[in-house]
Order: C-alpha cells, then sequence, then structure tokens
C-alpha cells in the first residue's frame, strides 16, 4: 500500500439494513414516526426509509444528520457541548451552515475508533431521534463484536 492512500472500512448494504431496522424497530416501539438513512464512511446515502405519516423535510434532515456525524466522526447531540467552547462568531455561525444540524438523531457507526457510517433520523423529539439513531448504532456495534 502507498503512503499516498489509506484504506478505509465502509458500511456494507447488509450492515446498513440492520443498523435501519434497529432504529425503526425503537420508533415503532414509541410510536413514532420518522425518517431513517444510514451513509457510507463517505457521506453517500446507502438505505433509507420514511415511515408512513413521517413529515416529508424529515427525509433531508435525517440525511444531513448522518452526513453531520459521518463527517465529524460525532454525534450531532453533541455539538451543542462542543460549541459552547466556541467563540461567539463560531457559536453563531456554524449552526447557520446548511446541511449542518446540530441536534440530535446523528450517530456515527464505528468499528471501534473508525467512523464507517453514520445514520441519521428525523421526525420525532430530538431525544426520541437520538434514542432510534443510538438503537441503531447498538446493533451495529453488537453485530460487528460477533
Amino acid at each position: 500500500m502507498s503512503a499516498y492512500l489509506r484504506q478505509q472500512p465502509q458500511i456494507t448494504l447488509k450492515l446498513a439494513m440492520q443498523a435501519l431496522q434497529a432504529a425503526l424497530e425503537q420508533a415503532e416501539s414509541r410510536g413514532l414516526r420518522i425518517s431513517i438513512t444510514v451513509v457510507d464512511a463517505g457521506g453517500q446515502p446507502i438505505h433509507s426509509a420514511h415511515m408512513d405519516g413521517a413529515p416529508a423535510p424529515c427525509r433531508e434532515i435525517a440525511l444531513n444528520k448522518a452526513r453531520t456525524a459521518v463527517a465529524f466522526n460525532l454525534p450531532t447531540g453533541d455539538w451543542q457541548a462542543r460549541l459552547e467552547r466556541c467563540s461567539p462568531a463560531v457559536r453563531q455561525g456554524l449552526p447557520l451552515q446548511a446541511g449542518l444540524p446540530v441536534g440530535g438523531g446523528g450517530e456515527p457507526l464505528r468499528l471501534g475508533d473508525v467512523c464507517i457510517g453514520a445514520i441519521g433520523v428525523s421526525g420525532a423529539s430530538e431525544a426520541d431521534d437520538t434514542l432510534c439513531a443510538q438503537a441503531a448504532a447498538e446493533r451495529v456495534r453488537q453485530l460487528l463484536a460477533g
């Protein structure tokens, strides 16, 4: 392998389907209607679902949450605490960036410390979106642990 290249593990469709199913099960158990998107390590969508009755704009919000989580290898719900340590200009400006949601519902999917993809959930409260996304991340951890 060249020193000028890096290898990046990627989530497979099979694993993305398992992650999405875990989020869907969590939503159904709570009576929620959400949109869910799973992206690979490059932020490209590989699997998604939009539950009956979920608000239409949630499709795009879920995708943006997933892309933000994978880009920073950080749950989107952690942004508030991170922003508190930043200058006023960053605290005010960063949340205004298009496609960069800073509320909960985006979770990186990891193999150890390596981000292999992410899931974004939108359509319920921030807390419920986060619980659904965390259920998916936990399912991925369990499946990769063998």
